[in-house]
């Protein structure tokens, strides 16, 4: 037995951490048949079951996704999760269109909150993220080609969160605070398949956009039927409303 700076240290204590070190560095000696990222380790050492590490690792492997870009709330999230609940989100996770989402970590996190939602409300136990939810058509989504076209001619962004599709915010070459109280209009009984690729373009008629904020029901996919359209004038924003 060692003592010194106040802290005792056994030799039970010792070979405790040897054994977890060797059980990790085996870990990663077996899945040294599946092809990894640098940064599989990394998974491993943090905590992540084999299983999760190697389908979140497929997703770094795809270029959906870098280590750097998920935070550690990500990470501890994904350790809670059982490990079929884990795959599944991570599954969506990478069928998903990211090429809109900035914060790739709080998406992340947005998934897996949807995901435990839909598993109270669906699965076949009460509150558990582990189970399987039934398959669901996909939501049909905007048409990215007419996005794509629609930013190279006005330069805005578009920014995706599990919660809603931002467009613009400001504009760019925007001088000065936000636009004031009566520049913002809502828009409500927007059909559920309708996006900003064909929003915009009506709303543009109006006057000039400073953002467009699409509201979405992460649980089902779709949009929430409602919009918040901002101009950056109040005569504008009267125009729209007689539209």
């Amino acid at each position: 037995m060692a003592e010194g700076n106040g802290e005792v240290t056994t030799k039970n204590d010792v070979s405790e951490k040897e054994d977890n070190d060797e059980k990790i560095d085996d870990k990663i000696e077996e899945g040294k048949t599946v092809e990894k990222s640098k940064d599989y380790p990394k998974l491993i050492r943090c905590g992540l079951e084999e299983s999760v590490a190697l389908k979140l690792d497929e997703i770094y492997r795809s270029g959906k996704l870098a280590h750097v870009d998920l935070d550690d709330r990500a990470l501890d999230a994904l350790k809670e999760f059982p490990v079929e609940g884990a795959i599944n989100v991570l599954t969506q996770f990478l069928e998903s269109n990211l090429e809109h989402v900035s914060n790739k970590s709080a998406y992340l996190c947005g998934v897996m909150k949807t995901y435990r939602q839909k598993s109270r409300g669906g699965g076949t136990g009460p509150g558990s993220a582990g189970n399987t939810t039934p398959a669901s058509t996909p939501a049909k989504g905007p048409d990215e080609d007419k996005i794509k076209a629609i930013l190279e001619r006005t330069g805005y962004t578009l920014d995706v969160t599990t919660g809603q599709r931002k467009y613009g915010g400001p504009p760019p070459n925007w001088e000065g605070p936000p636009p004031g109280p009566g520049c913002e209009v809502f828009c409500g009984k927007i059909p559920k398949d309708m996006y900003e690729d064909e929003l915009i373009l009506l709303f543009e008629k109006s006057g000039k956009i400073w953002d467009l904020r699409l509201m979405m029901d992460p649980m089902t996919g779709t949009n929430r039927g409602y919009a918040f359209i901002t101009y950056t004038n109040k005569e504008e924003a009267f125009q729209a409303t007689k539209d």
